[in-house]
């Protein structure tokens, strides 16, 4: 009993809800760790990336005016999203938002001088390391050398992390977001490439069946507001296909 009680404050102090027998206690051939798969969305962009965001325009490093004057002074260009108004200003930042800012990300920094005149180029590495993991491990297709690629990435950025540290940006990386980042070989390699279980689909369909039906409501009772929309709209769309056929 007190095993249980130990387990359950020590689950209440960091917000977990306790579990003390799992429901896959019982299934003997069952790796339950194995269905924490790779997800580009909350782990990297969501996560990794956004970290990674912070620490650089953190007082410490290069700081948000620096880091906006950059984006202003970026020249046009159609393959490039532009944000005039700085990257430090923008809420609740889509996962689109943030592919948009990875592709510009280097660029922002690779000029900028630290505080005291500190070298940058341990944060330059670690910056491009990471971005070169980001867009390997959405690759549609890998072979053995993009894998290996994928953990020589990782032991550079774990060569070069110690900075973020030094310059008192942060004070450790047991974050569960980078925590995962040592398994993306090996469950690629079970269970093929990312594209196979990222939560980008149910994402969408919440998009389509959540937001915009929440949207169309007037927000008093809307849950059986939503499910008659849904289904007009389903029914609308059922009746398109079949004056198109």
């Amino acid at each position: 009993m007190g095993n249980i009680c130990t387990f359950h404050m020590a689950c209440c102090d960091v917000g977990l809800k306790p579990a003390f027998h799992p429901f896959w206690e019982s299934f003997l051939l069952v790796d339950i760790y194995l269905s924490i798969t790779p997800d580009i969305l909350h782990q990297l962009l969501q996560g990794v990336i956004k970290h990674l965001i912070s620490w650089l325009v953190s007082p410490q490093a290069f700081g948000p005016v620096q880091i906006n004057a950059q984006c202003w002074i970026i020249l046009p260009n159609h393959h490039l999203k532009l944000f005039s108004k700085g990257i430090t200003m923008l809420s609740r930042v889509s996962s689109k938002e943030y592919k948009n800012i990875c592709s510009i990300l280097l660029s922002l920094v690779v000029n900028l001088p630290l505080p005291y005149g500190q070298l940058p180029s341990w944060i330059l590495r670690a910056v491009h390391v990471l971005l070169d993991f980001l867009y390997l491990a959405q690759l549609l297709s890998h072979t053995f050398e993009t894998l290996h690629c994928l953990g020589g990435l990782l032991a550079c950025f774990h060569e070069n992390k110690a900075v973020f540290i030094n310059l008192g940006i942060w004070e450790h990386f047991n974050i569960p977001k980078f925590h995962s980042l040592p398994h993306y070989v090996a469950l690629i390699t079970l269970f093929g490439t990312t594209d196979n279980y990222s939560t980008k689909q149910t994402e969408c369909l919440h998009i389509d069946f959540a937001k915009d039906a929440y949207h169309v409501t007037n927000h008093k009772e809307e849950i059986s507001q939503m499910t008659t929309w849904l289904d007009c709209h389903k029914k609308i769309q059922c009746h398109s296909a079949f004056i198109e056929w």
